[in-house]
């Protein structure tokens, strides 16, 4: 049972209890101040109930303040748990001498030296490729309305310039020319402005093509020739006294947002909706789907392949998302005739290789290491393939001693800041210069644990960690160089149980060998491994500190058992301001009776004289 501690501290304070009930009135006929009566008599009343709400809020804030102990105890516990790991603490560090044919980790168990390493192959995809392009290259006496294959043609006027003599001339393009037609166009334009020039289409290629003897520029002014002809992605290139301008790719791609059903028509191939399989992967295509749909439909299922549109060839390629050696089946299951469609109904599948190196440790022992993909472990080292190489690559394999370093050093500096957080709460004063509806959260909380037997208890089960015996070569922090300092400052820090890091102590035994340094902090009966479960018990559900104040805890139960009083308390009162205005309001009937009776005596004897 929780309660607002806001609306109690309103509900105790008895100078303004009455307004809680109904409107009263009082005093009317005896002149008293009932209302203040009746406010006083609660008050002093309210006392035990007073004192019940102020033990509810000291342990309100007794919990408050514990779940930030439990807060920072758990960041510790969770830092101090990942000490128990030998790859958290020994680290390893694997320098290539080519990063860019090869990089390497190390782990913890990796066998350090030198090794040198030759990258004969990489591992490389399974690629499965259509003998075909989706369209074939169109015949030069196809009509320039006909090829809208990436783009719809629109008739317009485009403009040749001989950049050397700064003239040019315009050629009409009709929907209706031919691609033999355009290409006769041009070239007399070309031979108009003085140029020698050879403009051709190539049928096998599907690509147009200008070579001049001088400088030459072709623009659209208007329609979209160029775009059509491919050519306005392309530029004029020089070479052993030849301006040349080619198609950058073959007049036939098409755009990925074509449906299957244009494509059919396209290369009078039968095409119908249904079911195909791509490596046993069912696939459903559709005559209104896209291209693009379904490339990204094979490329988003289980199939293990990504299909891409080959813009240069005009072909589909399949190709493994897995390197090494893999299979790529097809199977129409319902015979769509969507591998025709794509011209993967007859393909060449090129398998994917496995990655090769050879690796010596001492340049005459070679071993050559096989793997599906470019990283290949050995010895603990994992090497990353990136390229081949004729010369050997050097990876030297040794302790990362700077690593193992900083985490012992920040294992202390954590320490500290805990045992610093702990004093702190257990030596600070209450703030005393501000009323309580003044004060923020943190300033309540302030005090509420100072000399708090529980955690003065934590404390000092810290502190007996510092001087622990482990069993293995190195028994102690301080072998470590952990200690809590000199004589002087060692006492103090020793009561609170602060620590201090010897550096220059500790790379001398990091040196000598840092699997003693391991072999303290890890392991079933290591120096973590210990902490780390004295921590648990504190932290966990249940564990020591939700016993005390946890809401199944001590604190838990008897701020219930303050709720119901108090709750019982509220009832009572309100019972007992109801009595004490029914008392007065006898009193004022009573004393307004005895005043009329008065007055009527009084008015008797005036006519009787």
């Amino acid at each position: 049972m929780s309660l607002d501690l806001s609306k109690i501290s309103s509900l105790v304070n008895m100078r303004h209890y009455s307004k809680l009930g109904k409107f009263q009135v009082g005093g009317i006929s005896s002149g008293l101040d009932t209302q203040s009566i009746v406010s006083a008599i609660l008050e002093v009343e309210s006392a035990p109930l007073q004192k019940l709400v102020e033990r509810y809020k000291e342990y309100d804030l007794l919990q408050k303040a514990f779940e930030k102990v439990k807060a920072s105890l758990r960041e510790f516990r969770d830092f101090v748990y990942t000490l128990k790991f030998q790859s958290n603490i020994l680290k390893k560090n694997a320098v290539s001498s080519d990063e860019k044919a090869l990089s390497a980790e190390a782990t913890p168990v990796a066998v350090s030296g030198v090794y040198r390493v030759s990258v004969m192959r990489l591992a490389t995809p399974t690629t499965l490729v259509g003998q075909s392009a989706l369209v074939a290259p169109p015949e030069p006496s196809k009509k320039y309305r006909e090829l809208n294959y990436m783009y719809v043609p629109r008739e317009g006027v485009v403009r040749v310039y001989n950049n050397e003599q700064g003239t040019y001339k315009d050629v009409q393009i009709s929907l209706e020319d031919t691609i033999s037609e355009i290409v006769d166009k041009i070239s007399s334009t070309f031979s108009e402005l003085g140029m020698d020039a050879s403009v051709s289409y190539d049928a096998a290629t599907a690509r147009f093509s200008i070579l001049s003897n001088k400088n030459f520029s072709v623009v659209d002014v208007s329609g979209n020739f160029t775009k059509v002809f491919q050519l306005d992605q392309a530029t004029v290139s020089y070479e052993n006294g030849v301006y040349s301008l080619s198609s950058g790719v073959p007049i036939t791609v098409l755009s990925l947002d074509k449906t299957l059903s244009q494509l059919s028509g396209y290369s009078s191939t039968s095409f119908t909706g249904g079911t195909v399989k791509i490596n046993g992967v069912e696939i459903v295509v559709n005559e209104n789907d896209t291209l693009r749909a379904v490339l990204n439909r094979i490329n988003n299922s289980k199939a293990g392949v990504f299909a891409l549109y080959d813009q240069a060839t005009g072909r589909i390629m399949l190709v493994s998302k897995n390197t090494g050696p893999t299979a790529i089946t097809l199977e129409d299951v319902s015979s769509t005739g969507l591998f025709a469609l794509l011209g993967l109904e007859n393909h060449t599948l090129q398998l994917g290789q496995k990655a090769h190196l050879r690796v010596s440790l001492d340049g005459v022992n070679w071993l050559d290491l096989f793997g599906d993909t470019n990283e290949v472990s050995y010895n603990g080292v994992l090497f990353k393939l990136n390229r081949t190489t004729t010369e050997q690559v050097t990876v030297k394999v040794d302790w990362d001693r700077e690593a193992i370093l900083n985490k012992v050093k920040e294992f202390v500096e954590k320490w500290n800041s805990l045992m610093n957080f702990i004093n702190e709460k257990l030596n600070e004063e209450k703030v005393k210069d501000k009323k309580e509806e003044e004060m923020s959260e943190e300033e309540k909380l302030k005090g509420v644990l100072k000399g708090n037997d529980l955690l003065e208890q934590i404390r000092r089960d810290l502190r007996k960690f510092i001087t622990q015996r482990i069993e293995g070569e190195i028994k102690y922090l301080s072998d470590l160089g952990i200690t809590t300092g000199s004589a002087g400052m060692g006492y103090q820090n020793m009561m609170k149980g602060l620590l201090t890091f010897d550096e220059e102590k500790f790379r001398r035994v990091l040196n000598e060998n840092p699997e003693r340094v391991w072999n303290f902090f890890g392991g079933i009966h290591g120096f973590a491994t210990r902490l780390d479960s004295y921590l648990w018990e504190l932290v966990k559900f249940n564990g020591r500190i939700d016993q005390f104040v946890g809401i199944s805890g001590r604190l838990g139960r008897e701020k219930r058992v303050l709720a119901k009083q108090i709750s019982d308390w509220i009832e009572r009162l309100s019972r007992r301001e109801k009595e004490l205005w029914r008392k007065f309001s006898a009193l004022e009937d009573a004393i307004s009776r005895f005043q009329a009776q008065g007055m009527w005596i009084s008015q008797a004897l005036q006519r009787k004289q």
